[in-house]
């Protein structure tokens, strides 16, 4: 288990032992903490036939789950965009069967946020009539989007950030180069920051802002740089926390950079001053919200990109 997890992990197995928690629980937390892997441990302990001593790892129970062959254990929302209310409600009659095994039954809604509208009203039924020793246990990385009846009705178990220094020693250890910038773009997240890291997106990254930054002396790169910015949405999200880096130092504000290896980009972006970098600032947000998916036409994303380049390179010549 991952070091950060066992903080949270202590108190659930305590419950478990002392027959405590509730019929229904949330583990949320934001992406890339292993919600996963504890919400599987959580399982585990559960479904032990030695309660007391729960997860013993030796008993039937604990043998058929790691084999992930355990009859009562039950996973839905791994695949697919969307949890749909058919998967919920057959959830629910699995839920109120009595147990194979006599020890109770255990479900895991992974990504619950996923949950239409119409499932997340059926599950409510499924918490409202709880059945015997069954456990509901729902995965979230964004529970705002949990309707809050739902919401209401679990033990709430929120996992936290590692602090950088241990998040930064637990990447050194899988053997990959880890600085606080590549943590601080993948919002602080080790397994997020590893998968980024091992797929080398950090010298992407790198390269992409210096390009971006020298838009003012090479205005024939616009076309390049538009079309990688466009590539993934976490493109844009670089370019945010530059910005942000830069505001910060045009502002002569004594606080650590989120992007500290590219103070040179950030140095240059600040000589447009702070009303400029606010504004750029203000409408790539805007461009960001505008891109993401929603109904009617789709916005033109790359006419819309342009033309903020172009304020920007503009910017940047006249410095």
């Amino acid at each position: 288990m991952h070091h950060w997890l066992i903080p949270m992990w202590q108190p659930l197995l305590q419950g478990v032992r002392e027959r405590r928690l509730g019929h229904a629980l949330l583990i949320k937390g934001m992406a890339g903490l292993g919600k996963r892997e504890l919400a599987g441990k959580l399982a585990t302990a559960l479904l032990c036939q030695h309660t007391n001593n729960a997860p013993c790892g030796m008993c039937h129970a604990c043998e058929l789950t790691a084999a992930g062959s355990h009859s009562d254990l039950h996973v839905v929302g791994r695949e697919g965009r969307s949890i749909g209310i058919d998967a919920i409600r057959e959830l629910g009659r699995i839920m109120s069967e009595s147990a194979r095994l006599g020890h109770g039954k255990v479900a895991i809604i992974e990504r619950a946020e996923l949950m239409t509208e119409a499932a997340a009203n059926a599950l409510l039924k499924t918490l409202e009539e709880p059945a015997g020793q069954a456990t509901l246990i729902l995965v979230s990385s964004q529970p705002e989007r949990l309707l809050p009846t739902l919401t209401s009705r679990c033990q709430q178990w929120l996992v936290p950030l590692p602090d950088t220094h241990s998040a930064l020693s637990w990447l050194n250890e899988q053997g990959v180069t880890a600085t606080p910038a590549a943590l601080s773009v993948n919002q602080g997240s080790p397994l997020q920051t590893l998968e980024y890291l091992q797929a080398g997106a950090d010298d992407k990254r790198l390269t992409l802002l210096g390009e971006l930054v020298s838009l003012g002396e090479a205005p024939a790169g616009l076309p390049q740089v538009q079309a990688r910015l466009l590539e993934q949405p976490v493109h844009l999200v670089w370019v945010q926390l530059l910005l942000q880096d830069a505001l910060q130092t045009a502002l002569a504000v004594h606080a650590p950079l989120k992007l500290d290896d590219c103070r040179e980009q950030s140095v240059r972006l600040a000589r447009l001053g702070p009303i400029a970098l606010h504004e750029l600032g203000s409408e790539l947000l805007e461009l960001r919200r505008r891109l993401q998916p929603a109904q009617g036409r789709p916005m033109n994303a790359g006419l819309q990109l342009g033309q903020w380049l172009r304020r920007l390179q503009q910017a940047l010549t006249h410095s």
